[in-house]
């Protein structure tokens, strides 16, 4: 009789697994195709970004032994027909060439330019923009106002930012320029509380916060006054005054007898 039951067990289970299948096998088919073709698109998009990589980096690298034998305006244009040509870190860093050529060659401006460049490009790291931004802003902070100069610096002023001391710092050296010396007051002493700031950077910080001191009006100070409140009546002699001897009366007896 058990194996009677068995065999009826086995039968039913057999003909649901059949019916699911008819139900539901189309769809187990597809997914499982679904799942190798992602499966071999991700492998072949790996391995395209890989040759890509390889590639930009061979090409920058005979760029950039090229521009050895240029001149400073021939190499900082070869670096930014280049820098056009390509995305990503090798395209930042042929802009950071470019501009460092430009500036050999004296061009301050078309150095400023090419380092915006990367600070706006979206498909660079955070980290590379922070650099471009950095470095503009040091070749900017003798000329620009203070307002320029936050607009280019200021969203790097914040606790999370490789770059935030050094924003830290042009937006003190700006401030300073522009006569504004608790802003410049508040930026260095942000540097100086930051334990990860390098010394360097610290050490700065604590010249420019006695430079910026003087101008910095002292807090006044309100005498204590006494709190035992004063008359206003004037202090009187408190001498006890012995009363004048009286004079005899004349009509008492003893003036009589007198």
């Amino acid at each position: 009789m058990t194996d009677i039951f068995s065999e009826i067990e086995q039968d039913l289970r057999r003909e649901q697994a059949n019916k699911l299948w008819e139900k539901y096998g189309i769809y187990l088919v597809g997914l499982a195709v679904a799942i190798v073709l992602i499966a071999s698109a991700f492998v072949g998009w790996r391995a395209w970004q890989a040759s890509q990589a390889e590639a930009a980096s061979a090409a920058y690298d005979t760029v950039l032994a090229a521009t050895t034998e240029d001149k400073p305006e021939e190499a900082a244009a070869a670096l930014a027909a280049f820098a056009d040509t390509t995305t990503g870190g090798y395209a930042a860093l042929a802009r950071f060439q470019q501009a460092g050529f430009l500036l050999k060659a004296g061009d301050k401006e078309g150095a400023i330019a090419a380092l915006d460049k990367i600070a706006n490009d979206g498909g660079v790291s955070p980290v590379m923009q922070g650099m471009a931004r950095v470095k503009a802003g040091l070749l900017l902070v003798d000329t620009a106002s203070y307002d320029e100069m936050r607009g280019r610096v200021a969203m790097l002023d914040d606790n999370a930012n490789a770059w935030r001391n050094n924003a830290r710092e042009l937006l003190g050296l700006s401030a300073y320029k522009a006569g504004k010396y608790v802003e410049a007051q508040t930026a260095f002493a942000a540097i100086i509380a930051d334990q990860s700031a390098s010394a360097g950077l610290r050490d700065r910080a604590h010249v420019m916060q006695a430079l910026i001191a003087p101008h910095i009006p002292l807090p006044t100070v309100t005498p204590a006054t006494d709190a035992t409140p004063k008359s206003d009546t004037p202090k009187t002699d408190q001498k006890t005054e012995t009363p004048a001897q009286a004079a005899p009366d004349a009509k008492s007896p003893e003036a009589k007898s007198e």
